[in-house]
């Protein structure tokens, strides 16, 4: 099947809600049940006799790992957060998370972000890196050795552009070894199972370019043009994120001058 949704970085809005319409018929339920049933066998397969949780975020390929490894019996996690969240996803997320979650957040606020100017809408690869090791895999690092585990199931695919590993299993320079079933799923099957399985999505997916920046915090809100985007964006999202930004940054004082909201 010719995937109807192209790489997460190039995709708008219109591809992916297109798609989470007609899903049935992108990604019949046969489709489906047997990439399931194989991604099931290997996930048994590797995991067998290993102490095992997985990484959950509230986005749809951590959605599609909690319930593949709820089949298997595996039900602990870990979500990193910050101090910079959008308020309404955290609702969304005190209502749906898994009950096994354990919360690690990493501190990142608004002072941080005065110190850390770069950080805020990042503009460079290596700033959009350097979030993901801050929070996501500093969280993941610190659960790992916490719970003494062997593996950690994370929903990294290929068509999102993700380094999965070879054969979706590989150990970082840290110790933590990392394990990505879904690899090699298209996008049409995770949209396919979360709305077979009766899934709510996070309200992420309904901001501006939403399906294609994902979750994480606001100040992370990736693949901005400039930041002035990103303050337009998170504007539009709720402007009480950008007015308590503006008692602490001078760039969300400029924002809110120019644009004659202060």
């Amino acid at each position: 099947m010719t995937a109807l949704i192209p790489r997460k970085q190039i995709s708008g809005q219109e591809a992916w809600n297109n798609a989470w319409t007609n899903v049935e018929q992108l990604y019949p339920a046969a489709q489906l049940d047997a990439l399931v049933a194989g991604t099931l066998t290997e996930m048994r397969v590797r995991l067998a006799g290993q102490r095992v949780a997985f990484a959950w975020s509230g986005g749809k390929d951590s959605l599609v790992i909690e319930w593949l490894c709820a089949q298997l019996g595996v039900v602990d996690c870990v979500f990193a957060m910050t101090n910079l969240e959008y308020p309404e996803f955290l609702a969304w997320v005190t209502d749906h998370m898994p009950e096994r979650l354990q919360v690690i957040n990493t501190g990142q606020d608004l002072e941080w972000l005065r110190k850390h100017p770069r950080m805020l809408f990042p503009q460079t690869p290596q700033d959009n890196a350097r979030w993901f090791r801050l929070v996501q895999h500093a969280a993941q690092k610190s659960y790992f050795r916490q719970r003494a585990l062997d593996v950690l199931v994370l929903g990294r695919r290929h068509a999102e552009g993700n380094h999965c590993g070879e054969d979706g299993l590989y150990t970082n320079r840290e110790g933590v070894t990392r394990y990505s079933p879904i690899r090699h799923w298209p996008h049409e099957a995770v949209l396919a199972l979360l709305k077979r399985e009766g899934y709510s999505l996070p309200p992420i997916y309904g901001y501006p370019r939403g399906w294609q920046v994902g979750t994480g915090n606001w100040a992370q809100r990736l693949y901005t043009a400039s930041p002035e985007q990103g303050w337009d964006e998170t504007w539009q999202i709720d402007p009480a994120i950008v007015r308590q930004a503006a008692t602490v940054l001078p760039q969300a004082q400029a924002y809110m001058q120019r644009k004659g909201l202060a």
